[in-house]
């Protein structure tokens, strides 16, 4: 069974009001002429592909991972210092 916390592909409430938007002038485009309609499905792709990439985070930027600073021991005082 598949655990729903555990899901990440989830739309919020705006983006399912946005997509349901965009099919409503859709039908309402298709009905003013086939040009508009087919503007307006062109339209629709693009900002659902938008919802679609910002859902699944492809654009998000991580968190920097900063190096852990490397210590260096001290030589120890039999051992001359290198000259290079």
């Amino acid at each position: 069974m598949m655990d729903m916390a555990k899901s990440r592909f989830r739309f919020t409430i705006s983006a399912l009001l946005i997509f349901v938007a965009c099919i409503a002038l859709n039908i309402w485009l298709f009905r003013l002429g086939a040009l508009w309609g087919i503007l307006g499905l062109n339209v629709t792709k693009h900002v659902v592909i938008a919802l679609l990439c910002q859902n699944l985070g492809v654009d998000r930027a991580d968190a920097p991972k900063s190096p852990q600073p490397q210590r260096l021991s001290p030589p120890s005082p039999s051992q001359p210092l290198p000259l290079t």
